[in-house]
């Protein structure tokens, strides 16, 4: 089996990112997605999506490249390659545009390819993802809505209402106003836990830089972030994520050693080599891959193995479309111990026509994990088509 195609597919679509004023839904980035799509000559295709800066990505795989070692696209290594030899071609990507890439945007578009080829790895042999990573520990996973954070009490007390209404027992708020007036910050999480109960989980993601979606950019001090875990944890908050720097494990792991509450972090974290010093310096009590930037599931299925070694819990990031979600669905039944899956009810129209919705939840707010070949997850072509923009 040969590669044959690697395509990056651009979509646009009419809606922005943006948190809401009132208790309706937030919005995800709704104006360009990027999926890459893998083919072979055996018929046998996969699919990923991609969180990043869409529009550059496309000239990353399918660009003009450079004669050196180092500058290649991506798409021009792959081409004719067996794509079952996964892990010799992780390291072909990651070399063959070491000189631009390693990180960021080029690490994001390493990753939806790393996915497509485990996508198509598991299809050829005939058994889920899961299966193909060294099998399946679990059919079901707790759920989380993943959603932005309301402007008034009022909103958030609503918005926690219909999320305990829909049957989830878990919900993140995450960034919106907060961080812009700590006073309001607490009026915003007493509501959420007050309206969601003692029994369901209430997670927050603060953001790592407050306000920032706004173009602005103000940093918390060591202070105010342990000042701000001490506040969430008189509210029972099951983590709180990501609210530091990425570049600064030494923060991390200095404001987790004196939070009551769990330190969740890592989706802005990526290569396996990064990720062993970040766990290994102590900085979180849950690590949170994202599988569309971490390097994909040859990352992540390494990142596992540092978490079990260390005794911490791996939720991975998954803010995305339901393919990300599929994806991370898969990690989640191979690992020995599986808190949640992130669901992002945030959705746009664009991120969510990509994939019908296959993940059903029961009563118990678990979701069933697809055990067909591949990852369960089928793309809708018609939708692609109409939304194409390259």
């Amino acid at each position: 089996m040969r590669i044959t195609e690697v395509e990056p597919i651009l979509l646009r679509g009419e809606t922005t990112y943006q948190a809401t004023s009132g208790a309706e839904e937030a919005t995800d980035n709704g104006d360009w997605q990027l999926l890459v799509r893998v083919a072979t000559d055996a018929g046998i295709t996969g699919w990923a999506d991609v969180e990043t800066l869409a529009p550059a990505a496309v000239a990353i795989i399918s660009g003009q490249g450079m004669s050196v070692l180092g500058f290649h696209t991506l798409g021009e290594l792959l081409i004719g390659e067996n794509p079952l030899d996964v892990a010799r071609l992780w390291d072909k990507l990651y070399i063959g545009s070491a000189y631009y890439g390693r990180r960021g945007i080029g690490m994001q578009c390493i990753s939806a390819i790393d996915n497509c080829l485990w996508s198509i790895r598991s299809q050829a042999a005939g058994v889920s993802l899961a299966r193909m990573l060294g099998g399946r520990r679990r059919d079901r996973v707790t759920a989380y809505a993943s959603t932005l954070f309301r402007e008034t009490p009022d909103a958030m007390a609503a918005a926690a209402h219909g999320y305990v209404e829909r049957g989830f027992q878990a919900v993140k708020f995450g960034w919106g106003v907060f961080g812009e007036d700590p006073g309001r910050d607490r009026e915003l999480v007493a509501a959420a836990r007050e309206a969601l109960g003692p029994a369901r989980h209430l997670l927050v993601d603060p953001g790592w830089y407050p306000a920032g979606w706004k173009g602005e950019w103000r940093p918390r001090s060591r202070r105010e972030s342990i000042a701000m875990c001490r506040m969430l944890g008189e509210y029972n908050v099951g983590w709180v994520e990501d609210f530091i720097h990425p570049e600064r494990f030494d923060e991390y792991a200095a404001v987790r050693a004196e939070s009551p509450v769990p330190v969740a972090a890592g989706e802005q974290v990526a290569t396996t080599w990064e990720f062993e010093r970040f766990i290994r310096q102590g900085c979180v009590d849950v690590i949170q891959p994202d599988l569309s930037r971490c390097g994909g599931v040859s990352v992540a299925i390494q990142v596992a193995r540092m978490a079990e070694e260390a005794g911490i819990d791996l939720v991975p990031h998954s803010w995305l479309t339901h393919l990300l979600t599929g994806y991370s669905l898969q990690l989640i039944a191979t690992l020995p111990r599986a808190r949640f899956v992130e669901f992002n009810v945030s959705q746009s129209p664009l991120t969510r026509g990509i994939a019908g919705a296959v993940f059903e939840m029961s009563a118990d707010g678990t979701v069933p994990i697809p055990d067909t070949p591949g990852i369960g997850v089928e793309v809708d072509v018609d939708f692609v088509r109409a939304h194409r923009a390259n």
